[in-house]
């Protein structure tokens, strides 16, 4: 009976092997490189535009390799309502407009040249919105200080709207050479978190205390409440479901909604309204 069973088994173990198919070679091309556009546009200050290269996730890029996709000795142009706005390279991949934008600008077109290959977008400011009111909240306990915010603003209800609410906080060590903001100083300026809104997620107000973990209790911070689009919040909300800055490259850019002709990323501009506070007073 033994024997049997072990002639059973082998017959059932060549039957898997002769009905398992023979691997078959396939070939992917990766998506064709292109110029990748991230910038941070604000009325009444400088625009940043930074520029790299897009790769697919089959060549194999390491996180040690992203400053390699960084596109150097580009030429920029931004034209405001009309003006045009020469760029300069701030930092490798990093351009930057000479001087502040005009105040109340409405309308930005981007074009972007590099080795031959040539991108433009376009890119118009939504309607601003303002904090009713930003309430913060300083308690301190025995052994831990717990920071939070109490966050209010109006929504319109006849319109569709999304909304960017980013918290900074100073950083006193200055230890980087540049921002995409300058509400502190340049190299000061550390995000501490951006919240992302839909319209359809609150009625009408937006009340929320929201607890932040990395501010302390004497710091100095800049809240900003920005309307956008609905592309760029959907191209927001892909980016910050990706991670660190290298998953974010190293994903396929194709795969994120872009208003850019040619390329890839997003060209964007907003009217934030800007809140100051110092902690330490509370």
């Amino acid at each position: 009976m033994m024997r049997y069973s072990v002639l059973i088994i082998i017959l059932f173990t060549f039957l898997i092997i002769g009905c398992t198919p023979k691997p078959i070679d396939i070939q992917v091309d990766s998506a064709p490189s292109k110029m990748v556009v991230f910038s941070h546009a604000i009325p009444n200050n400088i625009i940043i535009v930074s520029l790299t290269k897009s790769f697919s996730a089959l060549d194999g890029i390491k996180e040690d390799d992203y400053e390699t996709m960084l596109l150097s000795g580009a030429t920029v142009q931004v034209t405001v309502d009309g003006q045009v706005y020469d760029f300069y390279e701030l930092n490798p991949g990093f351009y930057a407009s000479y001087t502040s934008v005009i105040g109340n600008a409405n309308s930005f077109e981007l074009q972007a040249i590099h080795q031959g290959d040539t991108i433009t977008s376009k890119t118009s400011t939504s309607k601003p919105v303002y904090f009713d009111n930003i309430i913060p909240i300083v308690d301190k306990g025995v052994s831990d200080t717990t920071v939070s915010l109490q966050l209010n603003f109006t929504d319109d209800l006849n319109e569709e709207n999304f909304y960017m609410i980013n918290v900074y906080r100073k950083n006193e060590s200055n230890d980087s050479e540049f921002d995409n903001v300058n509400y502190f100083g340049n190299g000061s300026n550390l995000l501490e978190r951006t919240i992302l809104l839909s319209d359809l997620e609150f009625n009408s107000k937006y009340d929320e205390k929201i607890v932040f973990d990395g501010l302390k209790h004497d710091d100095s911070i800049a809240v900003t409440l920005s309307n956008i689009s609905k592309n760029y919040y959907n191209y927001l909300v892909l980016r910050n479901e990706s991670g660190s800055l290298y998953n974010q490259l190293n994903l396929e850019p194709l795969n994120y909604p872009t208003n850019v002709v040619n390329g890839y990323g997003f060209f964007n501009a907003h009217i934030p309204d800007i809140y100051f506070d110092d902690l330490s007073l509370y």
